[in-house]
């Protein structure tokens, strides 16, 4: 009797079925399931790059935010400290903005201020839009800079920190000028506007505030004009709110204590 082969007893018969299946390769269903996993995986970790990327912007920016605020606080600390407070009956000489003209007398008589002056002036102001940017001006012992000719100013000299608007900013956010005047101790003061120095210390200013405690009245007050212009104050305390080259506004306050507080004789 002759037997009828069967496709399992053939062996010709499941190699070609194994080289079908082989052949096949990936379903679609697996390839959506790759293809979703590497798209997820991207997007972590471009997440992961964008958020380490955003982190070391802004500590960059806090990093050039402080580096300017440490230069601003370090120069009028140290200067406040040097305030040269009544030694050898000194007065504030005139500023250079406010001095009358030359007389047929001779500058020097025409220039040179009689009676009581203040020996150190606080005003509180605004600037811009409302910002606060105080002015203070004292004298202060070697505290000159280097002038462009090659000298330099020694000894004694009169300091003024002020703020202006910055006539290269505009709009809403502009930020201020904080300017420093500099000039030798020496009268007339047409000799010492002869030798002045102005230059800015930062654009990056949005206020200058300054408050003077008054001893004698045991109080913070914030301006030292009137009759307080004649002593010193025993401390002063300064605030100064910078912006960082990527905008966020940044306040420091500090307090210096000035050698003497007491009234001139």
């Amino acid at each position: 009797m002759m037997s009828i082969p069967t496709p399992y007893s053939n062996s010709s018969s499941r190699e070609s079925i194994t080289s079908i299946h082989s052949e096949r390769g990936f379903t679609l269903l697996e390839i959506v399931l790759v293809v979703s996993i590497l798209v997820i995986m991207l997007g972590i970790n471009y997440k992961v790059i964008q958020g380490i990327i955003e982190s070391k912007a802004i500590l960059d920016d806090q990093r050039d935010g402080m580096f300017i605020a440490n230069s601003v606080l370090t120069r009028l600390s140290r200067e406040l400290q040097l305030a040269d407070n009544e030694e050898g009956g000194r007065r504030l000489i005139a500023s250079c903005d406010n001095l009358p003209a030359p007389s047929s007398s001779g500058p020097a008589a025409a220039q040179t201020p009689t009676g009581p002056q203040p020996i150190l002036i606080g005003d509180e102001k605004s600037v811009g839009t409302g910002a606060r940017g105080d002015t203070l001006t004292f004298l202060a012992r070697e505290g000159g800079q280097y002038v462009p000719d090659g000298g330099s100013h020694s000894g004694v000299v009169q300091i003024t920190y002020r703020a202006e608007p910055d006539p290269e900013q505009k709009g809403n956010n502009a930020t201020l000028l904080l300017i420093r005047d500099e000039m030798p101790y020496r009268k007339p003061s047409d000799l010492a506007c002869k030798n002045a120095i102005r230059f800015p210390i930062t654009n990056n200013l949005v206020s200058l505030q300054f408050w003077y405690f008054d001893k004698k009245n045991n109080e913070w007050v914030d301006s030292w004009t009137d009759q307080r212009s004649f002593r010193t104050p025993s401390m002063i305390q300064y605030q100064v709110k910078l912006r960082s080259p990527g905008g966020q506004i940044q306040s420091y306050t500090s307090t210096v204590a000035l050698a003497s507080g007491t009234k001139v004789q």
